[in-house]
């Protein structure tokens, strides 16, 4: 679901009356809730799996959640989001994912999709036993019209690892 921005800029002091306006504020967020494949991407390779849970008692809010699952290879999950109208020159993008097997590196990019351009990212190792929040450094997105949140989780110990997600988020201004 995209939310409106809270205010409302006008583009500039040369801007014309018949210039639009872009939000000053403005955010996407998602988390599972619905239908989450007429809105999310699921991505794979090798011994790998995305899905979700759905009204299991394992979201972090809501009553769905997104999972990745790898014991060789890798799995993804991303979101589209339009940003056309957005002010961007300070965006960051957010997400909540929940290492179950015991701690695990969790990757949250985001990605340009003219020319699959990776503009932000960052990886943090997150500790088990529960929902923890990673946000990627500061984005200048100016010039981006749609970018994917995404989160990626790749394993090749053969032991298969399960990363619940949930709640992402892009917020700019």
């Amino acid at each position: 679901m995209i939310t409106a921005g809270l205010a409302v800029a006008m583009l500039g002091a040369g801007a014309t009356a018949g210039q639009a306006a872009a939000k000053a504020y403005a955010s996407a967020s998602d988390g599972f809730e619905g239908d989450p494949w007429s809105k999310w991407d699921r991505l794979t390779s090798g011994e790998a799996a995305a899905d979700g849970n759905y009204g299991q008692g394992l979201a972090r809010n809501g009553a769905n959640n997104g999972w990745l699952w790898a014991a060789h290879g890798w799995a993804a999950e991303r979101y589209g989001i339009a940003i056309d109208s957005w002010l961007r020159s300070s965006c960051r993008a957010s997400i909540w994912a929940y290492p179950v097997d015991g701690g695990a590196q969790v990757e949250l990019q985001v990605w340009d999709p003219n020319g699959w351009r990776l503009v932000g990212t960052t990886a943090p190792w997150l500790n088990g036993g529960g929902y923890q929040r990673i946000v990627t450094p500061g984005i200048n997105l100016n010039g981006v019209n749609k970018v994917y949140v995404q989160a990626i989780f790749g394993n090749n110990t053969g032991a298969g690892k399960f990363i619940r997600l949930d709640d992402m988020a892009l917020e700019c201004s």
